[in-house]
Protein backbone atom coordinates (compact mmCIF):
# COMPACT_ATOMS: atom_id res chain seq x y z
CA UNK A 1 0.00 0.00 0.00
CA UNK A 2 1.27 3.63 -1.01
CA UNK A 3 0.75 5.90 1.51
CA UNK A 4 2.71 8.45 -0.63
CA UNK A 5 0.12 8.91 -3.43
CA UNK A 6 -0.81 12.64 -1.87
CA UNK A 7 3.18 13.19 -1.16
CA UNK A 8 3.80 12.26 -5.15
CA UNK A 9 0.66 14.47 -6.41
CA UNK A 10 1.85 17.91 -4.37
CA UNK A 11 5.16 17.59 -6.17
CA UNK A 12 3.43 18.10 -9.63
CA UNK A 13 3.31 21.23 -11.35
CA UNK A 14 0.49 21.83 -14.17
CA UNK A 15 2.44 21.12 -16.78
CA UNK A 16 3.55 17.74 -15.27
CA UNK A 17 0.14 16.81 -14.06
CA UNK A 18 -0.82 17.18 -18.03
CA UNK A 19 2.09 15.03 -19.20
CA UNK A 20 1.50 12.70 -16.31
CA UNK A 21 -2.61 12.24 -17.45
CA UNK A 22 -1.71 11.89 -21.19
CA UNK A 23 0.49 8.54 -20.56
CA UNK A 24 -2.57 5.87 -20.78
CA UNK A 25 -0.80 2.35 -22.73
CA UNK A 26 2.69 1.89 -21.00
CA UNK A 27 5.42 4.16 -21.87
CA UNK A 28 9.31 4.06 -21.38
CA UNK A 29 10.10 6.67 -18.77
CA UNK A 30 13.71 5.85 -17.95
CA UNK A 31 16.39 2.98 -17.46
CA UNK A 32 17.54 1.78 -14.48
CA UNK A 33 21.12 1.11 -13.05
CA UNK A 34 20.36 -2.54 -11.53
CA UNK A 35 18.00 -5.12 -12.11
CA UNK A 36 14.47 -4.77 -10.23
CA UNK A 37 14.77 -6.33 -7.20
CA UNK A 38 14.31 -3.85 -4.40
CA UNK A 39 15.81 -0.93 -5.12
CA UNK A 40 12.53 1.35 -6.29
CA UNK A 41 12.07 3.27 -2.89
CA UNK A 42 9.98 6.51 -2.47
CA UNK A 43 10.91 9.26 0.34
CA UNK A 44 8.95 11.50 2.41
CA UNK A 45 8.12 14.18 0.66
CA UNK A 46 7.35 11.83 -2.58
CA UNK A 47 10.51 11.93 -4.30
CA UNK A 48 11.33 8.50 -6.29
CA UNK A 49 14.33 6.63 -6.20
CA UNK A 50 15.98 3.54 -7.42
CA UNK A 51 19.51 2.65 -6.32
CA UNK A 52 21.94 0.50 -8.59
CA UNK A 53 25.76 0.61 -9.31
CA UNK A 54 27.24 3.31 -11.28
CA UNK A 55 29.34 2.57 -14.01
CA UNK A 56 29.25 -0.92 -13.44
CA UNK A 57 31.84 -2.58 -15.88
CA UNK A 58 31.83 -6.18 -16.03
CA UNK A 59 29.63 -9.05 -14.25
CA UNK A 60 33.30 -9.01 -11.80
CA UNK A 61 32.23 -5.92 -10.63
CA UNK A 62 30.47 -6.01 -8.04
CA UNK A 63 29.66 -2.33 -7.13
CA UNK A 64 32.75 -0.43 -5.09
CA UNK A 65 30.29 2.63 -6.16
CA UNK A 66 26.62 3.12 -5.91
CA UNK A 67 23.82 5.67 -7.11
CA UNK A 68 20.54 6.00 -7.44
CA UNK A 69 17.79 7.58 -10.14
CA UNK A 70 15.92 10.32 -8.58
CA UNK A 71 12.46 11.77 -10.38
CA UNK A 72 10.97 14.85 -8.02
CA UNK A 73 7.89 14.60 -10.41
CA UNK A 74 6.22 11.26 -10.38
CA UNK A 75 8.61 9.24 -12.32
CA UNK A 76 8.50 11.27 -15.47
CA UNK A 77 12.16 12.57 -15.14
CA UNK A 78 14.84 10.62 -13.42
CA UNK A 79 18.46 12.04 -12.69
CA UNK A 80 21.74 10.36 -11.93
CA UNK A 81 23.42 10.49 -8.21
CA UNK A 82 26.35 9.29 -7.19
CA UNK A 83 26.60 7.82 -3.40
CA UNK A 84 29.29 9.21 -1.99
CA UNK A 85 28.62 7.77 1.74
CA UNK A 86 28.31 4.00 1.63
CA UNK A 87 27.37 3.96 4.89
CA UNK A 88 23.81 5.41 4.19
CA UNK A 89 20.57 3.07 4.61
CA UNK A 90 19.97 3.07 0.83
CA UNK A 91 16.94 0.78 -0.53
CA UNK A 92 14.31 0.45 1.60
CA UNK A 93 10.63 0.27 2.74
CA UNK A 94 8.84 3.46 5.14
CA UNK A 95 7.63 1.41 7.72
CA UNK A 96 4.43 3.64 8.76
CA UNK A 97 4.18 2.00 12.48
CA UNK A 98 7.41 2.87 13.12
CA UNK A 99 7.84 5.95 11.71
CA UNK A 100 11.55 4.74 10.22
CA UNK A 101 12.74 3.08 6.93
CA UNK A 102 13.99 -0.36 6.73
CA UNK A 103 16.70 -1.96 4.13
CA UNK A 104 17.42 -5.88 4.12
CA UNK A 105 20.79 -7.41 2.75
CA UNK A 106 22.71 -10.52 2.71
CA UNK A 107 26.67 -10.53 3.48
CA UNK A 108 28.50 -13.20 2.29
CA UNK A 109 29.37 -15.72 4.95
CA UNK A 110 28.01 -13.60 7.60
CA UNK A 111 23.95 -14.06 7.30
CA UNK A 112 21.12 -11.64 6.59
CA UNK A 113 20.38 -8.13 8.28
CA UNK A 114 18.26 -5.83 8.33
CA UNK A 115 19.13 -1.60 8.31
CA UNK A 116 16.78 0.73 10.22
CA UNK A 117 17.13 4.45 9.65
CA UNK A 118 15.25 7.98 9.88
CA UNK A 119 14.93 7.81 5.67
CA UNK A 120 17.35 6.11 3.10
CA UNK A 121 20.13 9.01 3.70
CA UNK A 122 20.79 8.04 6.94
CA UNK A 123 24.46 7.63 7.24
CA UNK A 124 24.67 5.52 10.67
CA UNK A 125 21.67 3.51 10.69
CA UNK A 126 21.01 0.42 12.79
CA UNK A 127 22.08 -2.66 11.85
CA UNK A 128 20.92 -5.57 12.93
CA UNK A 129 21.29 -9.73 12.45
CA UNK A 130 18.83 -11.66 11.34
CA UNK A 131 19.81 -14.78 10.84
CA UNK A 132 22.94 -16.46 9.79
CA UNK A 133 21.80 -19.23 8.68
CA UNK A 134 22.74 -19.65 4.67
CA UNK A 135 20.24 -17.87 2.92
CA UNK A 136 19.69 -16.23 -0.68
CA UNK A 137 19.52 -12.11 -1.34
CA UNK A 138 16.26 -11.36 0.80
CA UNK A 139 13.18 -9.61 -0.88
CA UNK A 140 12.27 -6.23 0.95
CA UNK A 141 10.56 -6.40 4.03
CA UNK A 142 6.57 -6.32 4.05
CA UNK A 143 5.60 -4.61 7.08
CA UNK A 144 1.82 -5.49 7.67
CA UNK A 145 -0.99 -3.41 7.99
CA UNK A 146 -3.08 -5.17 10.14
CA UNK A 147 -0.88 -5.58 13.05
CA UNK A 148 2.95 -4.01 14.43
CA UNK A 149 4.75 -7.21 12.15
CA UNK A 150 7.17 -7.04 10.09
CA UNK A 151 7.88 -10.09 7.30
CA UNK A 152 10.84 -10.51 5.13
CA UNK A 153 11.32 -13.66 2.76
CA UNK A 154 14.62 -15.46 1.89
CA UNK A 155 14.97 -18.44 0.15
CA UNK A 156 17.74 -21.36 1.18
CA UNK A 157 19.41 -24.44 -0.43
CA UNK A 158 18.98 -27.75 1.60
CA UNK A 159 20.92 -30.22 -0.33
CA UNK A 160 19.66 -33.34 1.26
CA UNK A 161 16.54 -32.41 -0.84
CA UNK A 162 17.82 -31.36 -3.61
CA UNK A 163 21.36 -30.17 -4.98
CA UNK A 164 20.23 -26.70 -6.81
CA UNK A 165 17.01 -25.97 -5.45
CA UNK A 166 16.04 -23.22 -2.95
CA UNK A 167 13.41 -23.14 -0.32
CA UNK A 168 11.55 -20.47 1.17
CA UNK A 169 12.24 -18.85 4.70
CA UNK A 170 9.90 -16.95 6.20
CA UNK A 171 11.41 -14.42 9.23
CA UNK A 172 8.85 -12.54 11.29
CA UNK A 173 9.58 -9.40 13.79
CA UNK A 174 7.06 -8.42 16.25
CA UNK A 175 9.13 -6.01 18.21
CA UNK A 176 9.77 -3.32 15.51
CA UNK A 177 13.16 -5.58 13.52
CA UNK A 178 14.97 -6.12 17.34
CA UNK A 179 14.34 -10.09 16.95
CA UNK A 180 13.12 -12.41 14.23
CA UNK A 181 11.73 -15.72 14.46
CA UNK A 182 12.08 -18.26 11.22
CA UNK A 183 9.59 -20.13 9.57
CA UNK A 184 11.12 -22.86 7.05
CA UNK A 185 8.29 -23.34 4.80
CA UNK A 186 7.29 -26.12 3.21
CA UNK A 187 8.61 -26.98 -0.74
CA UNK A 188 6.24 -26.62 -3.80
CA UNK A 189 5.89 -29.89 -6.21
CA UNK A 190 9.04 -30.61 -8.25
CA UNK A 191 8.38 -31.06 -12.14
CA UNK A 192 8.11 -34.19 -13.43
CA UNK A 193 10.02 -34.59 -16.83
CA UNK A 194 7.94 -35.74 -19.13
CA UNK A 195 7.24 -35.27 -23.08
CA UNK A 196 7.93 -32.96 -24.84
CA UNK A 197 10.65 -32.12 -22.67
CA UNK A 198 13.94 -34.01 -24.41
CA UNK A 199 16.25 -32.74 -21.39
CA UNK A 200 15.25 -32.67 -17.64
CA UNK A 201 13.81 -29.09 -16.64
CA UNK A 202 15.66 -27.07 -13.87
CA UNK A 203 14.44 -28.02 -10.70
CA UNK A 204 13.95 -24.26 -9.27
CA UNK A 205 10.99 -25.26 -6.95
CA UNK A 206 9.53 -22.71 -4.49
CA UNK A 207 11.50 -19.39 -4.35
CA UNK A 208 11.23 -15.81 -4.69
CA UNK A 209 7.99 -15.59 -2.77
CA UNK A 210 6.07 -12.28 -2.58
CA UNK A 211 3.18 -11.44 -0.05
CA UNK A 212 0.08 -9.08 -0.30
CA UNK A 213 -2.39 -8.62 2.59
CA UNK A 214 -5.75 -8.50 1.60
CA UNK A 215 -8.59 -6.73 2.96
CA UNK A 216 -9.36 -8.88 5.95
CA UNK A 217 -5.77 -9.47 6.94
CA UNK A 218 -5.38 -12.50 5.09
CA UNK A 219 -1.93 -12.95 3.39
CA UNK A 220 -1.91 -14.50 0.10
CA UNK A 221 1.83 -15.48 -1.03
CA UNK A 222 2.69 -16.55 -4.97
CA UNK A 223 6.05 -18.49 -5.55
CA UNK A 224 8.36 -19.02 -8.41
CA UNK A 225 8.30 -22.74 -9.55
CA UNK A 226 9.37 -25.31 -11.60
CA UNK A 227 5.89 -26.20 -12.74
CA UNK A 228 3.93 -24.77 -15.68
CA UNK A 229 2.11 -22.65 -13.02
CA UNK A 230 3.03 -20.14 -10.02
CA UNK A 231 2.19 -21.42 -6.97
CA UNK A 232 0.23 -19.88 -4.01
CA UNK A 233 -0.68 -20.35 -0.08
CA UNK A 234 -2.58 -18.74 2.16
CA UNK A 235 -1.82 -17.49 6.03
CA UNK A 236 -4.69 -16.17 8.43
CA UNK A 237 -2.83 -15.55 11.38
CA UNK A 238 -0.64 -12.86 9.91
CA UNK A 239 2.43 -15.06 9.04
CA UNK A 240 2.41 -17.92 11.69
CA UNK A 241 1.05 -20.80 9.91
CA UNK A 242 0.24 -20.98 6.00
CA UNK A 243 -1.91 -23.46 3.86
CA UNK A 244 -0.19 -25.64 1.47
CA UNK A 245 1.39 -24.84 -1.81
CA UNK A 246 -1.45 -25.37 -4.25
CA UNK A 247 -0.98 -24.25 -8.15
CA UNK A 248 -2.32 -20.31 -9.03
CA UNK A 249 -4.45 -19.60 -11.52
CA UNK A 250 -0.86 -18.05 -13.31
CA UNK A 251 0.79 -19.35 -15.69
CA UNK A 252 4.54 -19.12 -15.07
CA UNK A 253 7.89 -21.39 -14.83
CA UNK A 254 11.29 -20.24 -13.26
CA UNK A 255 10.71 -16.30 -13.14
CA UNK A 256 9.57 -14.07 -10.13
CA UNK A 257 5.89 -12.94 -9.74
CA UNK A 258 5.14 -9.55 -7.84
CA UNK A 259 2.08 -8.45 -5.95
CA UNK A 260 1.13 -4.71 -5.12
CA UNK A 261 -2.00 -3.43 -3.60
CA UNK A 262 -3.49 -0.07 -4.23
CA UNK A 263 -4.90 2.58 -2.05
CA UNK A 264 -8.31 1.61 -3.11
CA UNK A 265 -8.32 -1.86 -2.01
CA UNK A 266 -7.18 -3.30 -5.61
CA UNK A 267 -3.94 -5.82 -6.63
CA UNK A 268 -2.16 -5.44 -9.20
CA UNK A 269 0.13 -8.41 -9.88
CA UNK A 270 2.94 -8.61 -12.30
CA UNK A 271 4.91 -11.58 -14.20
CA UNK A 272 5.70 -13.30 -17.06
CA UNK A 273 2.58 -15.27 -18.32
CA UNK A 274 4.30 -17.35 -20.18
CA UNK A 275 5.22 -21.36 -20.97
CA UNK A 276 8.95 -22.18 -21.31
CA UNK A 277 10.43 -24.37 -25.18
CA UNK A 278 10.07 -27.69 -24.43
CA UNK A 279 13.74 -28.67 -22.71
CA UNK A 280 16.44 -29.79 -25.38
CA UNK A 281 18.16 -32.99 -25.39
CA UNK A 282 21.21 -32.63 -22.91
CA UNK A 283 19.66 -30.56 -19.86
CA UNK A 284 20.46 -31.89 -16.52
CA UNK A 285 17.54 -30.43 -14.32
CA UNK A 286 20.44 -29.47 -11.70
CA UNK A 287 21.22 -25.84 -13.15
CA UNK A 288 19.99 -23.24 -15.34
CA UNK A 289 20.16 -24.48 -19.53
CA UNK A 290 18.46 -21.77 -21.24
CA UNK A 291 15.54 -19.05 -20.68
CA UNK A 292 12.75 -18.98 -23.58
CA UNK A 293 9.98 -17.41 -21.88
CA UNK A 294 11.52 -14.22 -20.17
CA UNK A 295 10.98 -11.98 -23.74
CA UNK A 296 7.23 -10.94 -22.48
CA UNK A 297 5.69 -9.42 -19.11
CA UNK A 298 2.10 -8.77 -17.93
CA UNK A 299 -0.20 -7.00 -15.61
CA UNK A 300 -3.42 -8.27 -14.29
CA UNK A 301 -5.72 -6.51 -11.65
CA UNK A 302 -7.88 -7.44 -9.34
CA UNK A 303 -10.92 -5.91 -7.54
CA UNK A 304 -12.73 -8.73 -5.26
CA UNK A 305 -9.19 -9.36 -3.61
CA UNK A 306 -7.64 -11.85 -6.35
CA UNK A 307 -10.80 -14.08 -6.58
CA UNK A 308 -11.11 -12.32 -10.38
CA UNK A 309 -8.74 -11.08 -12.51
CA UNK A 310 -9.09 -8.69 -15.26
CA UNK A 311 -6.34 -7.56 -17.94
CA UNK A 312 -3.33 -10.09 -18.40
CA UNK A 313 -1.72 -7.59 -21.00
CA UNK A 314 1.31 -7.55 -22.26
CA UNK A 315 3.23 -4.83 -20.82
CA UNK A 316 6.34 -4.88 -22.11
CA UNK A 317 8.08 -6.90 -25.13
CA UNK A 318 11.99 -7.74 -24.98
CA UNK A 319 13.14 -4.98 -27.92
CA UNK A 320 15.77 -7.55 -28.17
CA UNK A 321 13.73 -10.90 -28.51
CA UNK A 322 14.35 -11.65 -32.35
CA UNK A 323 18.49 -10.44 -32.19
CA UNK A 324 20.36 -12.94 -34.04
CA UNK A 325 23.00 -11.73 -31.49
CA UNK A 326 20.90 -12.05 -28.56
CA UNK A 327 23.69 -13.04 -25.99
CA UNK A 328 26.11 -10.66 -26.63
CA UNK A 329 24.01 -7.70 -27.27
CA UNK A 330 24.37 -4.70 -25.02
CA UNK A 331 27.76 -6.41 -23.81
CA UNK A 332 28.62 -8.90 -20.72
CA UNK A 333 26.55 -9.30 -17.66
CA UNK A 334 25.26 -11.95 -15.30
CA UNK A 335 21.73 -10.64 -16.24
CA UNK A 336 19.99 -12.93 -18.85
CA UNK A 337 18.56 -10.31 -21.18
CA UNK A 338 15.07 -10.46 -19.67
CA UNK A 339 12.51 -8.50 -18.80
CA UNK A 340 11.14 -10.38 -15.68
CA UNK A 341 11.83 -9.21 -12.05
CA UNK A 342 9.35 -6.96 -11.28
CA UNK A 343 9.01 -3.68 -8.47
CA UNK A 344 5.80 -1.12 -8.63
CA UNK A 345 4.57 1.87 -7.00
CA UNK A 346 1.18 3.20 -7.06
CA UNK A 347 1.54 6.78 -8.50
CA UNK A 348 -1.53 9.70 -8.34
CA UNK A 349 -3.71 10.03 -11.10
CA UNK A 350 -4.91 6.37 -11.15
CA UNK A 351 -1.18 5.61 -13.10
CA UNK A 352 1.22 2.62 -11.86
CA UNK A 353 4.87 2.62 -12.18
CA UNK A 354 6.71 -0.59 -12.88
CA UNK A 355 10.42 -1.21 -12.61
CA UNK A 356 11.47 -4.68 -14.48
CA UNK A 357 13.98 -6.84 -16.00
CA UNK A 358 17.55 -8.34 -15.78
CA UNK A 359 20.61 -6.43 -17.81
CA UNK A 360 20.98 -2.92 -18.58
CA UNK A 361 19.83 -3.60 -22.75
CA UNK A 362 16.86 -4.38 -21.61
CA UNK A 363 15.70 -3.00 -18.01
CA UNK A 364 13.36 -0.31 -18.06
CA UNK A 365 11.06 2.15 -16.03
CA UNK A 366 7.26 2.48 -16.96
CA UNK A 367 4.50 4.57 -16.38
CA UNK A 368 0.87 3.22 -17.33
CA UNK A 369 -2.69 4.06 -16.57
CA UNK A 370 -4.81 1.41 -14.89
CA UNK A 371 -7.28 2.07 -16.82
CA UNK A 372 -5.74 0.15 -20.30
CA UNK A 373 -6.13 -3.06 -18.22
CA UNK A 374 -9.28 -2.72 -18.69
CA UNK A 375 -9.95 -2.44 -22.09
CA UNK A 376 -12.07 -4.40 -24.35
CA UNK A 377 -10.95 -4.50 -27.62
CA UNK A 378 -7.63 -4.62 -29.95
CA UNK A 379 -6.50 -4.60 -33.47
CA UNK A 380 -3.32 -5.43 -34.86
CA UNK A 381 -2.77 -4.57 -39.08
CA UNK A 382 1.08 -4.04 -38.96
CA UNK A 383 1.18 -0.60 -39.12
CA UNK A 384 4.18 -0.52 -36.83
CA UNK A 385 5.87 -3.75 -37.91
CA UNK A 386 6.31 -6.62 -35.12
CA UNK A 387 6.20 -3.83 -32.44
CA UNK A 388 3.09 -5.62 -31.12
CA UNK A 389 4.20 -9.40 -31.97
CA UNK A 390 6.14 -12.43 -30.75
CA UNK A 391 8.10 -13.67 -34.00
CA UNK A 392 11.28 -15.22 -32.35
CA UNK A 393 12.50 -18.70 -33.42
CA UNK A 394 16.10 -20.22 -31.90
CA UNK A 395 19.19 -21.38 -32.97
CA UNK A 396 20.98 -24.18 -31.65
CA UNK A 397 23.85 -22.43 -30.09
CA UNK A 398 26.14 -22.43 -27.10
CA UNK A 399 24.06 -21.40 -23.98
CA UNK A 400 25.74 -18.57 -21.97
CA UNK A 401 26.45 -18.45 -18.65
CA UNK A 402 29.19 -16.83 -16.11
CA UNK A 403 32.07 -19.30 -17.45
CA UNK A 404 34.89 -16.76 -18.17
CA UNK A 405 37.54 -15.47 -15.91
CA UNK A 406 38.18 -11.68 -14.67
CA UNK A 407 40.85 -11.40 -17.27
CA UNK A 408 38.51 -11.67 -20.08
CA UNK A 409 35.27 -10.15 -18.82
CA UNK A 410 34.30 -9.33 -21.96
CA UNK A 411 34.04 -12.95 -23.33
CA UNK A 412 30.75 -13.28 -21.55
CA UNK A 413 28.02 -14.37 -24.38
CA UNK A 414 24.63 -13.90 -21.78
CA UNK A 415 23.31 -15.80 -18.74
CA UNK A 416 20.77 -18.79 -19.67
CA UNK A 417 20.37 -17.75 -23.91
CA UNK A 418 20.32 -19.31 -26.81
CA UNK A 419 20.74 -16.83 -30.29
CA UNK A 420 17.51 -15.83 -32.31
CA UNK A 421 15.97 -15.01 -35.39
CA UNK A 422 12.46 -14.78 -37.08
CA UNK A 423 11.59 -16.56 -39.92
CA UNK A 424 8.38 -14.85 -39.85
CA UNK A 425 8.34 -11.43 -42.32
CA UNK A 426 6.56 -8.69 -43.63
CA UNK A 427 6.03 -8.81 -47.13
CA UNK A 428 3.98 -6.87 -49.35
CA UNK A 429 0.21 -7.76 -49.30
CA UNK A 430 -1.22 -10.31 -52.22
CA UNK A 431 -3.37 -8.92 -54.57
CA UNK A 432 -2.21 -5.20 -53.42
CA UNK A 433 -3.91 -3.13 -55.87
CA UNK A 434 -1.74 -0.08 -57.53
CA UNK A 435 -4.61 1.68 -59.70
CA UNK A 436 -4.78 5.77 -59.26
CA UNK A 437 -7.39 6.64 -56.05
CA UNK A 438 -6.86 2.85 -54.39
CA UNK A 439 -7.35 3.50 -50.03
CA UNK A 440 -3.54 3.63 -49.73
CA UNK A 441 -4.28 1.90 -45.73
CA UNK A 442 -6.41 -0.91 -47.48
CA UNK A 443 -4.59 -1.95 -50.69
CA UNK A 444 -0.50 -0.88 -49.72
CA UNK A 445 -0.39 -2.46 -46.15
CA UNK A 446 2.04 -5.41 -45.44
CA UNK A 447 0.76 -8.93 -44.74
CA UNK A 448 2.85 -10.88 -41.82
CA UNK A 449 4.04 -14.62 -43.93
CA UNK A 450 3.98 -17.84 -41.89
CA UNK A 451 6.19 -20.60 -43.50
CA UNK A 452 7.78 -23.81 -42.38
CA UNK A 453 11.87 -24.22 -43.33
CA UNK A 454 14.26 -26.89 -43.58
CA UNK A 455 17.07 -25.23 -41.72
CA UNK A 456 18.91 -27.58 -40.00
CA UNK A 457 20.41 -24.83 -37.31
CA UNK A 458 17.02 -23.88 -35.82
CA UNK A 459 15.79 -25.61 -32.79
CA UNK A 460 12.32 -25.52 -34.27
CA UNK A 461 11.52 -24.85 -38.26
CA UNK A 462 7.92 -23.57 -37.79
CA UNK A 463 7.62 -19.57 -37.93
CA UNK A 464 4.86 -18.40 -35.94
CA UNK A 465 3.73 -15.45 -34.58
CA UNK A 466 1.86 -14.79 -30.91
CA UNK A 467 -0.36 -11.28 -30.53
CA UNK A 468 -2.01 -10.81 -26.84
CA UNK A 469 -5.55 -9.18 -26.36
CA UNK A 470 -7.20 -7.80 -22.81
CA UNK A 471 -8.43 -11.21 -21.51
CA UNK A 472 -12.55 -11.95 -21.60
CA UNK A 473 -14.22 -15.07 -20.62
CA UNK A 474 -16.24 -14.24 -23.81
CA UNK A 475 -15.27 -12.76 -27.66
CA UNK A 476 -14.56 -12.60 -30.89
CA UNK A 477 -11.63 -12.71 -32.42
CA UNK A 478 -11.16 -12.69 -36.15
CA UNK A 479 -7.82 -13.55 -38.42
CA UNK A 480 -8.15 -12.42 -42.42
CA UNK A 481 -5.62 -14.42 -43.66
CA UNK A 482 -4.98 -15.81 -47.28
CA UNK A 483 -3.55 -19.25 -47.30
CA UNK A 484 -2.02 -20.73 -50.61
CA UNK A 485 0.37 -22.82 -48.93
CA UNK A 486 -0.35 -26.13 -46.66
CA UNK A 487 -2.00 -24.42 -43.92
CA UNK A 488 -2.39 -21.91 -40.79
CA UNK A 489 -3.11 -22.95 -37.30
CA UNK A 490 -4.55 -20.58 -34.91
CA UNK A 491 -4.69 -21.25 -31.61
CA UNK A 492 -6.49 -19.69 -28.50
CA UNK A 493 -4.77 -19.87 -25.12
CA UNK A 494 -4.63 -17.55 -21.68
CA UNK A 495 -0.92 -17.35 -21.39
CA UNK A 496 1.67 -16.74 -23.97
CA UNK A 497 3.67 -20.15 -25.86
CA UNK A 498 6.49 -19.46 -27.77
CA UNK A 499 5.86 -19.10 -31.42
CA UNK A 500 7.99 -21.73 -32.86
CA UNK A 501 7.06 -24.11 -30.21
CA UNK A 502 5.65 -27.44 -32.30
CA UNK A 503 3.40 -28.89 -28.80
CA UNK A 504 0.93 -25.63 -29.38
CA UNK A 505 -1.88 -28.16 -30.82
CA UNK A 506 -1.35 -30.22 -27.87
CA UNK A 507 -1.18 -27.84 -24.99
CA UNK A 508 -3.18 -24.49 -26.45
CA UNK A 509 -6.87 -23.94 -25.03
CA UNK A 510 -7.92 -24.43 -28.65
CA UNK A 511 -6.09 -25.21 -31.72
CA UNK A 512 -6.91 -25.64 -35.60
CA UNK A 513 -5.50 -25.80 -38.80
CA UNK A 514 -7.26 -23.71 -41.25
CA UNK A 515 -6.79 -25.40 -45.16
CA UNK A 516 -7.12 -23.64 -48.28
CA UNK A 517 -10.21 -25.49 -49.23
CA UNK A 518 -11.71 -23.66 -45.88
CA UNK A 519 -11.46 -20.08 -47.61
CA UNK A 520 -14.40 -18.09 -49.71
CA UNK A 521 -12.91 -15.59 -52.45
CA UNK A 522 -9.76 -15.91 -54.71
CA UNK A 523 -7.89 -14.12 -51.59
CA UNK A 524 -8.24 -13.24 -48.20
CA UNK A 525 -11.19 -14.85 -46.07
CA UNK A 526 -11.82 -13.38 -42.16
CA UNK A 527 -12.44 -16.41 -39.97
CA UNK A 528 -13.72 -15.56 -36.71
CA UNK A 529 -13.46 -17.60 -33.63
CA UNK A 530 -16.00 -16.82 -31.44
CA UNK A 531 -15.33 -17.86 -27.80
CA UNK A 532 -17.45 -18.54 -24.49
CA UNK A 533 -15.58 -20.25 -21.70
CA UNK A 534 -18.82 -20.54 -19.21
CA UNK A 535 -20.14 -22.76 -22.15
CA UNK A 536 -16.72 -24.34 -22.94
CA UNK A 537 -16.48 -23.53 -26.68
CA UNK A 538 -15.30 -21.57 -29.71
CA UNK A 539 -17.23 -21.52 -32.93
CA UNK A 540 -14.96 -20.98 -36.37
CA UNK A 541 -16.86 -19.28 -39.05
CA UNK A 542 -16.08 -18.35 -42.33
CA UNK A 543 -18.95 -16.28 -43.83
CA UNK A 544 -21.94 -18.59 -45.21
CA UNK A 545 -19.11 -21.17 -46.29
CA UNK A 546 -17.79 -22.78 -42.88
CA UNK A 547 -18.99 -23.45 -39.16
CA UNK A 548 -17.59 -25.55 -36.62
CA UNK A 549 -18.42 -25.97 -33.21
CA UNK A 550 -14.85 -27.36 -31.28
CA UNK A 551 -15.00 -27.26 -27.52
CA UNK A 552 -12.26 -25.42 -25.13
CA UNK A 553 -9.64 -28.16 -23.36
CA UNK A 554 -8.00 -27.06 -19.99
CA UNK A 555 -9.06 -24.50 -17.49
CA UNK A 556 -8.64 -20.83 -17.82
CA UNK A 557 -10.87 -19.16 -14.66
CA UNK A 558 -10.11 -16.01 -16.45
CA UNK A 559 -10.92 -15.64 -19.64
CA UNK A 560 -8.69 -16.18 -23.12
CA UNK A 561 -5.64 -13.37 -23.87
CA UNK A 562 -3.97 -14.76 -26.83
CA UNK A 563 -3.94 -15.63 -30.22
CA UNK A 564 -0.98 -17.58 -31.49
CA UNK A 565 -0.51 -18.50 -35.15
CA UNK A 566 2.04 -20.72 -37.08
CA UNK A 567 2.63 -22.83 -40.03
CA UNK A 568 0.50 -25.77 -39.99
CA UNK A 569 2.66 -27.80 -42.78
CA UNK A 570 4.10 -31.18 -42.19
CA UNK A 571 7.21 -30.04 -43.96
CA UNK A 572 9.23 -27.15 -45.94
CA UNK A 573 6.51 -24.98 -47.12
CA UNK A 574 8.08 -21.44 -48.90
CA UNK A 575 4.34 -20.12 -50.07
CA UNK A 576 2.72 -20.11 -46.13
CA UNK A 577 0.04 -18.39 -45.01
CA UNK A 578 -0.48 -14.59 -45.80
CA UNK A 579 -2.04 -12.90 -42.20
CA UNK A 580 -3.19 -8.67 -43.17
CA UNK A 581 -4.94 -8.04 -39.71
CA UNK A 582 -5.70 -9.51 -36.32
CA UNK A 583 -8.89 -8.29 -34.49
CA UNK A 584 -10.47 -9.14 -30.93
CA UNK A 585 -13.53 -7.71 -29.58
CA UNK A 586 -14.21 -9.07 -25.88
CA UNK A 587 -18.00 -9.47 -24.19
Amino acid sequence: MNLFVDKIYGRLTDNDKRQLADIYEPTVVSEPDADAWKGLTVMRDGRLRFYGIYNKKSIFDHGDVLCYKESCDGGLSWKKHIIEDKNILGASVYIPFMDKYMGAVHIKGEGIFVKIGNDPDDTSPEIIKVTDIKCNEPLAPFPLRSRERILLVCTEQRPDRHPSCYYPVLFISDDHGKTWSEQHMDECPYFEHQWPDQGKRWQQNNRENHIVELSDGTLYMVSRTAMNYHYQSYSYDSGDTWTEFEPSPFHGTGSMPCLTRLTDGRIVFLWCNTKLMPELEGADGIWEDGFTNRDVNHCAISSDDGKTWQGYREMYLNPIRHSPDFRAYGGPSEGDKSVHQFEAIELPMNKLLVVFGQHEAVRKIIIFDLDWLYEHSREERFLYGFKNLSTQNYVKSIPGGIKVSPEYPAAHSGHCALNRTSLALLVPCPGNSFEDGADLVSNFNEALHLTRSDDPRLVSPIAGAVWNFPAHKMGTVTVRAYIPGQGLRVSLLDYWMNPSDHTVEYFADYSIALRNDMQYGEMFTDFTFDFDCDRGTVILTAGDKLRLEKKLENEHPNGLCYLHLQSAATGKDDVGAYVQSMKFDGR
